[in-house]
């Protein structure tokens, strides 16, 4: 079967420094892809670069290089040609991060549960009620201790 993800060549700049030079691998469905290194090695930027969000708010450009996703109906596409209202929709939905630092992209002035309500409502749809129990439901599976605490 083809890989969920497949990423060819990828090359990355900030103005004239590569922080991701050819870099190339597959990952499978049902597979869990381990991207490890040295600070500074481009790992972030490459997991942004599949997201395009390198390109968002910084001089991070994809210079090069193919990042075929087979998305859920089957069709492959690739990422770095397409718009970003294409993006957005893939975000979160079908494609989403797990970042190492949560202070990195949780804003600590607001509840968690809201922050993570923003997400669901805006990709799957749902009303702000529907989302908290939604949210709810999943801190609930990753055991986070006393979630109705975290809302």
């Amino acid at each position: 079967m083809e890989p969920l993800l497949n990423v060819r060549n990828l090359t990355v700049t900030f103005g004239s420094f590569t922080a991701v030079d050819r870099v190339s691998f597959d990952l499978h469905e049902g597979q869990t892809l381990a991207v490890v290194g040295e600070s500074g090695s481009g790992k972030s930027v490459t997991a942004l670069s599949i997201m395009r969000l390198v390109e968002l708010g910084t001089r991070g450009k994809i210079e090069n290089g193919e990042i075929l996703f087979r998305q859920p109906n089957g069709e492959v596409i690739d990422l770095v040609q397409q718009r970003e209202d294409d993006m957005r929709e893939i975000r979160g939905n079908a494609i989403s991060m797990i970042f190492q630092e949560p202070l990195t992209s949780l804003n600590p002035v607001y509840p968690v549960g809201d922050q993570v309500a923003e997400a669901v409502m805006l990709h799957q749809g749902l009303d702000k009620v529907e989302a908290a129990e939604r949210v709810l439901e999943m801190f609930r599976l990753v055991r986070i201790p006393e979630p109705e605490k975290r809302m």
